[in-house]
């Protein structure tokens, strides 16, 4: 037999209280369990389940109103809740270190990469100056962002979210840490991206021997990467095990009903997604019984008042359940995994609209510019052309009751392409039509009635939203500057927060009260204030648990069968699109590559990007494990565009044609179009 691994991090008991206007907030409640050293441990949950928390108790980085009532945290058996100032300022970024969630909030918004990364090695002081260059160089080439000596003189906002994603993981791994604790790391990450860090990590863990605690509400990351895996719901700790006893035989009813609402592990496109029914309870009230009574599809009236017991498992994990031990265990539970036990509503999506022949929003040849550097500099260094082209010669359609799916990797051009549609951005070239009347580069005092009818769901959901306004507010804003009259506001708010279940007294609360997944909810509901009859959705689900996931997309299917509604939905989440898209374009490097049927593109990619796209996306099942990065190599710089295909540099199936000249789009009979000398099929 072999020895038991190490425990690098042991978390016993620990609780912690907010103290908040609404009572003290018991956001975790005797929290348990061992980080053995040398593996990854998955953390998983709903949003506001107390995930973070038990990050930043670790760390020390709780905010002012938090009081940690009682527990140890050890780690390397010391103590970190009772470690003085000094010695945690020594163990933070050295022994620990951490990917924060949101990167544009996490990274200093006035000093370059280059200062930010030579302040984490402030203690090398061993280092010159040249050399913390070269090894926060070297670090940035490392999680793939293109051009790294050049880039690391830029800031923040010069990157897309994706890539200060990518930033934010270079910084954490600069000092080598033994444990690294990832807070959502792959949220703004494509698929092929989220591939090569999961091979990072995965590097990370060989050659370093470190220890990563990993919070996601991607499922298929947590099988992807993890070990072990935790499952916490409202402040509490409902399951323990091995990733394969987590994903193969899930004991409590709350991780089986995760496991089935996960988009991808389901096939079946046709019917609405499983959800599970209710919110997670008010943790300012008193709790008895079992935390998940209130939502389990199995729960007896002793479910509601006797605390579960804890059902062991053989390798050491456990789970609370009723249903697993003492009296009233079931000899039938669990089930098979693939017997629904969650709310999926109606078997089939409300019945759809035939999307009308004339196009909502019709964009053709497209060209967006920006500048890299000013008239003056670009004279003085002898620069012809200082502008790359950030979204080129793009044409696509929406037609009312149709969805569209844009999907690429970060930095593409797809944000790009929604905010230039909404003219928040110049265009430079090609047109941009709306129910038929161009609209590109129009005056805004123009543009505003329109705005009604046009509506975006930004990337960011916590940047997106003023920090000085209630979430009341932020829902009802678009009502009062667009001047909507005989509406009461208050009723209106209730009504757009149960539309995206949000809970109500949720509504008083301001955006940095708010976690990721509950400031999404708040976007989602501004930009359905109005009922406009296009919305541009970028990364709508991002950050959202995979219930929640469900309820939106359910909800948006509904609202478009109901009001032939047009969507254009930018998302690097492929089972999430392949659910809700009538059609998919695949963008790469300002370009479409490949337009046609969601169907066609998951089953006969004509594209190898696309192919790459569809083949990595991570399943959640951890004997399916991807065993090879889907592409290879560093997505090209704007600023040195291949001169033939823009994916020749990355593409297996390259050839000289591919590299000397750039190709056309070609449309089959089928409508289904790319652009490539070779295609697949």
């Amino acid at each position: 037999m072999g020895t038991a691994p190490e425990t690098l991090l042991d978390i016993r008991n620990l609780s912690v209280d907010f103290r908040t206007a609404r009572g003290r907030v018991k956001a975790l409640r005797d929290i348990t369990f061992p980080v053995s050293k040398g593996r990854i441990m998955g953390i998983v949950g709903e949003s506001g389940s107390g995930k973070s928390t038990v990050l930043w108790s670790i760390l020390g980085l709780l905010a002012g109103n938090a009081e940690v009532m009682g527990g140890e945290i050890l780690f390397q058996d010391d103590d970190m809740l009772r470690m003085g100032p000094t010695a945690m300022r020594a163990t933070r970024g050295e022994d620990i270190s951490v990917v924060f969630q949101d990167p544009m909030t996490s990274q200093i918004p006035v000093l370059n990469y280059a200062r930010q990364m030579f302040d984490i090695l402030y203690r090398r002081r061993n280092m010159t100056k040249a050399e913390k260059r070269k090894a926060a160089v070297e670090m940035m080439r490392k999680v793939g962002i293109p051009d790294p000596e050049s880039r690391i003189d830029q800031y923040p906002h010069h990157f897309s979210g994706g890539m200060r994603q990518r930033a934010g993981i270079a910084m954490a791994l600069l000092t080598g840490p033994k444990l690294l604790l990832a807070d959502e790391p792959t949220t703004a990450l494509d698929v092929t991206m989220e591939a090569q860090i999961i091979n990072l990590l995965r590097e990370l863990q060989s050659d370093l021997e470190a220890t990563i605690v990993l919070v996601s509400h991607n499922l298929g990351l947590i099988a992807e990467l993890c070990d072990d895996v935790v499952v916490m719901y409202a402040g509490e700790v409902v399951e323990v095990g091995t990733v394969h006893e987590i994903f193969h035989n899930a004991q409590h009813p709350y991780t089986r009903a995760l496991l089935e609402c996960d988009p991808a592990r389901i096939s079946d496109v046709s019917r609405k997604l499983p959800v599970i029914p209710g919110d997670i309870p008010d943790l300012t009230k008193p709790q008895q019984g079992c935390i998940f009574a209130s939502r389990c599809q199995r729960r007896m009236p002793e479910c509601r008042t006797v605390e579960p017991p804890k059902a062991m498992r053989a390798s050491g994990g456990y789970a609370n359940c009723h249903l697993l031990e003492g009296p009233l265990r079931d000899p039938d539970w669990p089930p098979p995994l693939d017997v629904l036990t969650v709310r999926s509503g109606e078997s089939s999506v409300a019945e759809k609209r035939e999307p009308d022949g004339t196009p909502l929003l019709e964009v053709e040849d497209l060209n967006v510019r920006f500048r890299t550097v000013g008239p003056v500099k670009a004279k003085m260094r002898g620069i012809e052309d200082p502008f790359v082209d950030a979204v080129l010669d793009v044409s696509i359609k929406v037609r009312p009751g149709e969805t569209v799916g844009l999907v690429g990797e970060s930095g593409s051009g797809k944000t790009t392409l929604g905010r230039t549609v909404l003219n928040l951005q110049h265009a430079e070239g090609g047109t941009v039509r709306f129910e038929g009347q161009e609209i590109r580069n129009m005056p805004e005092a123009r543009f505003k009635p329109l705005r009604r009818d046009m509506a975006m769901m930004f990337q960011d959901p916590i940047g997106s939203l003023s920090p000085r306004k209630s979430v009341r507010a932020l829902i009802t804003e678009p009502l009062q500057v667009h001047g909507v009259k005989g509406v009461d506001l208050d009723a209106e708010a209730e009504r757009l927060a149960d539309m995206v279940r949000l809970p109500k007294p949720f509504l008083t609360r301001y955006p940095h009260e708010l976690s990721g997944g509950q400031a999404r909810r708040v976007g989602v509901a501004r930009a359905l204030a109005l009922n406009p009859k296009l919305i541009i959705a970028d990364e709508p689900t991002a950050g959202l648990d995979v219930s929640v996931q469900g309820e939106v997309l359910n909800l948006m299917a509904d609202l478009q069968a109901e009001h032939g509604l047009g969507y254009l939905i930018i998302t690097h989440n492929l089972p999430v699109v392949r659910h809700i898209s009538d059609r998919i374009a695949i963008m790469y490097l300002g370009r479409i590559v490949e337009e046609g049927r969601a169907s066609e593109i998951f089953s006969k990619p004509l594209h190898p990007y696309t192919q790459a796209l569809v083949e990595g996306v991570p399943q959640p099942d951890p004997d399916k494990r991807l065993t090879h990065v889907a592409v290879k190599g560093e997505v090209p710089s704007l600023l040195n565009r291949p001169k033939g295909c823009d994916f020749a540099t990355r593409c297996p199936y390259a050839q000289d044609r591919c590299r000397a000249e750039k190709p056309g789009h070609e449309t089959r009979a089928d409508g289904h179009s790319h652009a490539c000398f070779f295609p697949l099929h």
